[in-house]
């Protein structure tokens, strides 16, 4: 398998991409405004465009070719976003204290902000964002197929039966062989 299948090899690559990114935005910001400044705005360039490049190449094998409907593809915008203000939390943090409690270099501090973001961002991404969705229901054992667990790239509702309803206090019943 090449390491570029990989969705942890792809996520470095973005991450050091969105980096130099990030790196380039921040020094082109830098005095002329202040560098917690530069620094937000140079992460929130970052972010956007890492979003494009995360769902269309380092998550893409999460969707198994299937293509989204703008409605999943915003949610995903969505959630992104909100994954990135606790990135952000995370890198505004880490920022702060290595330039101005420590005392390095904006440069030094936006490399060390940005793999504590990084460490969270991935755990999100993976986790919340771009995690492939599994169908757990609970059912009888002759009603569980064999083949595993359902994969849904949209969350799915499943409505089962309320205690004391009709529906539960039914035995359940019996699949269909073919």
């Amino acid at each position: 398998m090449s390491i570029m299948r990989d969705h942890r090899a792809r996520f470095a690559v973005t991450g050091v991409a969105m980096t130099l990114l990030h790196l380039a935005v921040f020094r082109l910001l830098s005095g002329h405004v202040l560098a917690e400044v530069a620094n937000a705005t140079a992460f929130v360039v970052a972010t956007q465009v890492n979003f494009l490049a995360s769902y269309h190449w380092t998550w893409a094998s999460r969707r198994a070719g299937v293509r989204e409907p703008l409605r999943a593809v915003a949610r995903r915008a969505l959630l992104f976003n909100a994954s990135v203000l606790v990135a952000f939390g995370a890198n505004s943090l880490a920022f702060w204290a290595a330039h101005r409690l420590f005392g390095a270099s904006g440069t030094a501090s936006v490399l060390l902000a940005t793999v504590v973001s990084a460490a969270v961002s991935y755990l999100v991404s993976s986790r919340l964002v771009f995690a492939r969705r599994v169908l757990a229901v609970a059912a009888p054992a002759a009603a569980v197929p064999v083949a595993g667990p359902l994969v849904l790239d949209e969350p799915t509702e499943v409505a089962l039966p309320h205690r004391g309803s009709p529906a539960a206090s039914r035995p359940p019943e019996a699949p269909v062989r073919a």
